[in-house]
């Protein structure tokens, strides 16, 4: 009987700690891209097919204060004017040319999303 009350309370004991390290690794899904009080609402293309050397507007939707942006684009030959949460976007060459903006607060949280334009003859 005094084996069966220890297994029992080492059942528990595990079941515990299961549920305990669970709990703990929940993630939140509220925040889809980034963490803090900054949340990415949508990254727009004008138009995301564009002849080469021909502009077109990127804008960026961001929830949060004190934002910095950062425009990257996946290929060197993508080229952006302008700062802010909206630039003006144009290419040198042919291809699909992937447009990623990074949003960070004054707390360096971050926020990414990206987007695509493709080059159209």
């Amino acid at each position: 009987m005094k084996k069966y009350a220890q297994l029992t309370s080492f059942s528990a004991l595990v079941i515990l700690l299961v549920l305990l390290v669970a709990g703990g690794c929940k993630k939140d899904n509220n925040i889809t891209s980034g963490a803090g009080d900054i949340k990415f609402v949508s990254l727009v293309v004008e138009k995301d097919s564009v002849a080469i050397t021909e502009l077109t507007k990127v804008t960026a939707t961001v929830t949060g204060a004190n934002l910095t942006y950062t425009w990257k684009c996946d290929n060197e030959l993508g080229v952006f004017e302008g700062t802010g949460a909206q630039v003006m976007f144009t290419i040198c060459h042919g291809g699909k040319f992937k447009i990623t903006c990074d949003v960070k607060d004054n707390a360096n949280h971050l926020a990414t999303m990206d987007t695509y334009v493709t080059y159209v003859e």
